[in-house]
């Protein structure tokens, strides 16, 4: 069973329009709305521009660079709003921000008018971490295993890896929905649960704390994790900011991966680990997950495709061009060709 990334899973608006509407307005209401145009005009101050993100760890790290002046250059004021996906992706929808990094797969394949513009990693930089007490996968059974959500990467992770040991989630393991990757790692230091699905950063962040891997995800399945998403009318009516978006983003993943003193320091400090172990992550993502071109091979498009079409329940044949759009993501790669930070 091939494994997606599509960081949570979407629902369409209408069953629940007030109450999407309710949490939006709570979340939001200290927020700015964006602007229109992000384009600045001669001399105009720089541009908010609102990301979300589905939480701190290394599948939004070419956007912590926004620090560097790399997207300030383009003429925007980043903020990295984190969320749980789901809201993620209906913040953007809704026009609460301007671009999210959740996945957002589900939504598209569901009838959302969005696209996927970029990948930032070309694997499943996750972990299956335990508490002491497990052993191996199949200690699990009857106990509680954490993931964001439904149709999340993580719930994927975790039932390729339980089913790859025999065991089926929902009947032999428990798994509970606890969003963020903060809040699933704090479940697991208190007991709550005695498994999580963490990226790099969490299983840095949790085995100085006594707990261990039990399963790499990698071994499971294909996907991809982190990505760059915005609505089909920007991308129709205004391409040049998109292609200003993916140049600063761009060059944000090649600037982690070649200044690595820098990059362990920017990490460390934003997702709260150790510098030793942001020199781990570091160390891994150099090895080839990083996407220095922001591409995904079609096999993996196909796969995500796939599992996004299963949680669903689409059944209708979907193409990869109605959920990914790397055309400007093209052009941005021959422009930077050369480019160095």
């Amino acid at each position: 069973m091939p494994v997606a990334i599509h960081e949570t899973a979407w629902r369409p608006f209408a069953s629940n329009c007030k109450a999407v509407s309710l949490i939006l307005g709570l979340l939001l209401l200290s927020y700015p709305r964006p602007t229109q145009s992000a384009v600045p005009a001669a001399g105009a101050e720089l541009n908010r521009l609102r990301i979300s993100i589905p939480g701190l760890g290394s599948s939004s790290y070419p956007l912590t660079w926004r620090k560097k002046g790399l997207l300030r250059s383009e003429g925007y004021d980043v903020e990295l709003i984190p969320m749980a996906g789901g809201l993620a992706v209906k913040t953007l929808m809704a026009g609460e921000v301007n671009l999210t990094a959740a996945g957002t797969v589900v939504a598209i394949i569901q009838g959302a008018k969005l696209r996927l513009v970029m990948a930032f990693i070309r694997q499943l930089p996750y972990d299956l971490v335990a508490a002491p007490e497990i052993k191996r996968v199949e200690d699990l059974r009857g106990k509680k295993v954490a993931v964001a959500d439904r149709g999340s990467v993580t719930f994927f992770v975790a039932r390729s890896i339980l089913q790859g040991h025999g065991l089926e989630p929902d009947r032999d393991v428990t798994i509970l929905n606890t969003g963020r990757p903060d809040v699933r790692y704090q479940a697991l230091m208190m007991g709550t649960v005695q498994a999580v699905v963490a990226n790099f950063d969490g299983t840095g962040l949790l085995e100085p704390k006594g707990f261990h891997s039990v399963a790499k995800a990698g071994k499971y399945g294909k996907g991809f994790a982190g990505s760059l998403s915005v609505m089909q009318d920007l991308l129709d009516r205004r391409p040049d900011e998109v292609v200003k978006l993916l140049r600063a983003t761009l060059k944000g993943t090649r600037a982690y991966l070649q200044l690595r003193d820098e990059a362990i320091k920017i990490t460390s400090e934003w997702t709260k680990i150790t510098p030793a172990n942001a020199a781990k992550v570091h160390d891994i993502m150099s090895t080839g997950p990083l996407a220095t071109d922001g591409f995904l091979d079609r096999e993996t498009m196909e796969a995500v495709i796939a599992d996004a079409r299963e949680v669903t329940g689409v059944k209708r044949t979907v193409r990869a061009d109605e959920v990914f759009d790397f055309r400007l993501l093209q052009r941005v790669n021959e422009e930077l060709q050369d480019w160095r930070p």
